[in-house]
């Protein structure tokens, strides 16, 4: 190769590795703001004036010293002290939380198959904000499972924006079944609002509902009625079902022992329900997958995938309004025979 070729392409790449560095460097930085914009470690409207003196003294520092280098080893330096600040917060089972999420589950499982989960929630509504807390145990066999669906939640007009959570159906000889309700979400304080923002800050711990359809999905669908929601059923096998549940029943009692962050890209509900769903895949689903960052296109991502789907001859959209639940919810309202309702219509799939 002559040398002029070979030492453009050495410059080229010198570029373009300088570009990139540049960009995560502006990536590390703005997060940097955010974090002393949104966390609550400043009190009032400090965190806000703090951060725009970070923009401005960001913008007069080329100004201020005559090597670009110098520039990008004050902002590096000032985005690695707000993150050491940020990575010594721990998280803790210990606050003032809010009443609904004052419990964690803890799911007791036996050789035997035996499960009794404890803490599972059946909250009695009268509207979103007016609520009766109620936990109970419930108990029933592994053998009893005997399908799952996949719930997707848009509770915006941006289509990536959802909340993704599962729910069992228990199966009962000579009686209606019984359903298990698994929400993976923040757990919030008193008080405490959720935003996708703050949650990118180590603000919320993660938390595992398990409850009943009433509470999980009765809330979602009939005490709001702006949101959009989906119930898919999943394809699989009761061995698939059974490791499923027991993966769940674990992670939620890790989280019991040991609590952890809740994460807006990297620890969310999404993340955790693909960690769960791995063996219902042929070929292991990236994270870095634009559907899975964006929790609303989950359902899409588990139709292309073969995880949902009743093998007849459409498209996802004509089978994802088959499988819309919510003006259905609102037309029986949270009662008995709801868990019956709102599968009235929806498309039956046979296991694998």
């Amino acid at each position: 190769m002559p040398r002029r070729r070979r030492k453009k392409r050495k410059s080229l790449i010198l570029i373009t590795v300088k570009l990139f560095g540049w960009i995560c460097g502006l990536v590390f930085w703005l997060w940097a703001v955010g974090a002393v914009r949104h966390h609550d470690w400043l009190p009032g409207k400090t965190g806000f004036v703090l951060a725009g003196a970070m923009v401005a003294w960001a913008a007069m520092l080329p100004f201020l010293t005559e090597r670009l280098s110098n520039w990008f080893f004050y902002l590096g330096g000032m985005a690695t002290t707000v993150w050491l600040l940020c990575f010594l917060q721990q998280p803790s089972h210990q606050r003032d939380w809010a009443q609904e999420q004052s419990r964690l589950a803890l799911v007791q499982l036996d050789l035997q198959g035996h499960v009794e989960v404890k803490n599972y929630r059946h909250n009695d509504y009268r509207s979103e904000s007016d609520f009766d807390v109620n936990y109970t145990d419930f108990a029933f066999e592994m053998s009893q499972l005997e399908k799952v669906w996949l719930i997707v939640q848009r509770f915006s007009n941006s289509k990536g924006l959802a909340h993704v959570f599962l729910t069992f159906e228990v199966a009962q000889q000579d009686q209606p079944s019984r359903f298990v309700t698994v929400s993976v979400e923040v757990r919030r304080e008193d008080g405490e609002a959720y935003s996708p923002v703050k949650g990118l800050y180590r603000e919320y711990e993660l938390n595992y509902i398990f409850g009943n359809e009433e509470d999980l999905i009765g809330v979602r669908t009939v005490m709001r009625p702006n949101d959009r929601v989906f119930m898919y059923p999943i394809k699989a096998t009761k061995i698939q079902l059974q490791e499923l549940f027991r993966n769940i029943a674990e992670r939620a009692n890790q989280i019991d022992r040991r609590p952890e962050f809740y994460h807006s890209l990297l620890n969310n509900c999404m993340n955790g329900i693909l960690e769960h769903t791995y063996d219902l895949t042929p070929e292991p689903i990236s994270w870095l997958n634009p559907k899975v960052i964006l929790p609303g296109y989950s359902g899409q991502l588990a139709f292309e995938k073969g995880l949902i789907g009743d093998g007849a001859e459409q498209g996802f959209p004509a089978f994802q309004e088959r499988c819309r639940i919510d003006q259905r919810a609102r037309e029986h309202g949270i009662k008995e025979g709801f868990s019956q309702a709102i599968r009235s219509e929806l498309p039956q799939v046979a296991a694998p």
